[in-house]
């Protein structure tokens, strides 16, 4: 059956297509495969336009068998020249990753707030009716001044106390004595005096049991007969 040029021409496309279509391919490959393809094509033409005469049949006539020969030498050559193409083009390298996000700048150190001072005072206990200072508790009151010079800033309440022995009124004056005879120690070792506060509070805050199962408890009002400091806030 005679083939018209039109037939030709298809099948060089077709032959084209086929080539850049059998796999997936990077720009780079698909760069080269498209320009081998064309030149490919344009070389394979110019030798179909030659050689297809010579292949005449008998009969049939010279320029189809010239239209004939520059298709199928356009689909081969661009077939061929589209596999050269693609084996010589090489793929290109994929850009790089962006860079990662900055981080963050470091917090800013943060000092922690030095620890309050631990501060202690410890009181003092009284013989009965009395209100001076025993020898035994002189190291205790030693300590407080001492405590009071490092803390300058600190304010003092003196809180004197009485067991339950005697009157109310009694007992009130006494308190007071105690708590003002404290005070006088300390201000003797270099207190200030406007740091130091007194009171008394009699009998009214005991301890310690000053009667237990209804008889005298000695050992418990030892205990109430006492005087303490208390740090002022």
């Amino acid at each position: 059956m005679k083939r018209g040029r039109s037939f030709w021409v298809l099948w060089a496309f077709a032959a084209t297509g086929m080539s850049m279509s059998g796999c997936a391919m990077s720009q780079g490959k698909r760069n080269g495969t498209v320009l081998g393809a064309m030149v490919g094509a344009i070389v394979g033409g110019g030798v179909g336009a030659g050689v297809g005469p010579e292949f005449r049949h008998k009969g049939s006539d010279e320029d189809d068998e010239r239209a004939a020969g520059v298709a199928i030498g356009v689909g081969a050559g661009a077939l061929i020249g589209g596999l050269i193409g693609y084996a010589l083009a090489s793929d290109e390298a994929e850009p790089p990753p962006p860079p990662p996000p900055p981080s963050p700048p470091p917090a800013p150190m943060v000092e922690a707030p030095p620890a309050p001072a631990v501060i202690r005072l410890r009181g003092v206990n009284f013989d009965y009716n009395k209100s001076n200072i025993k020898s035994e508790f002189v190291p205790v009151l030693e300590e407080a001044a001492q405590t009071l010079k490092d803390n300058p800033d600190v304010n003092v309440k003196i809180s004197g106390h009485t067991d339950s022995h005697g009157s109310d009124d009694y007992n009130q004056r006494l308190s007071e004595r105690r708590a003002q005879a404290v005070k006088q120690y300390l201000v003797s070792k270099g207190i200030a005096s406007s740091r130091l506060s007194t009171e008394g509070r009699g009998e009214r805050e005991p301890i310690a049991e000053n009667m237990k199962g209804g008889r005298d408890n000695p050992e418990g009002r030892a205990m109430n007969r006492r005087v303490e400091l208390a740090i002022v806030r």
